[in-house]
């Protein structure tokens, strides 16, 4: 957490970048947001689904890469920190790599993407004809820790 806390200090000494990085990070999964509302405004239904079920599943999705690339970003640069002989001086501290690599970098930018999944995940909840039990939320739940740790992985 002492890695995180330094990156979001960091961070918020430029707040006005912060803020339109993350404004930024919105409209770029806005644009896809439009092309799945205007595929749908051109054809009511796509293989059965419909416009609040896809919303859904991207919004599920999303959120998932977005969680991931915020928390996991830092071995980005991890073949930087081995080229420019920084990975020695990770070697010799207490902490374990990993977490040092993984706290490195941490982009709270990616909060602006997230914003816009909740928001999305919102409106797919309201429209969608589901009938929410405790074993479909579990199932979401599932699908959010699932689908971040897939996503880390592959960042790994």
């Amino acid at each position: 957490m002492h890695y995180v806390s330094i990156n979001v200090k960091s961070m918020m000494q430029y707040k006005t970048s912060f803020l339109l990085t993350s404004i930024g990070q919105f409209l770029v999964s806005f644009n896809v947001f439009l092309g799945i509302f205007f595929m749908f405004q051109r054809f009511s239904n796509v293989k059965g689904f419909t416009y609040s079920e896809v919303l859904l599943c991207f919004s599920i999705m999303l959120l998932e890469f977005s969680i991931a690339e915020m928390v996991v970003r830092g071995f980005d640069s991890f073949s930087g920190i081995v080229r420019n002989g920084e990975f020695d001086r990770i070697l010799v501290r207490p902490q374990g790599e990993i977490l040092q690599v993984l706290g490195s970098k941490f982009e709270l930018t990616r909060l602006g993407r997230m914003l816009q999944a909740v928001i999305m995940f919102i409106y797919g909840i309201a429209y969608c004809d589901v009938t929410w039990s405790f074993t479909k939320i579990l199932t979401i739940i599932f699908m959010l820790i699932g689908g971040t740790a897939l996503f880390s992985g592959l960042f790994i």
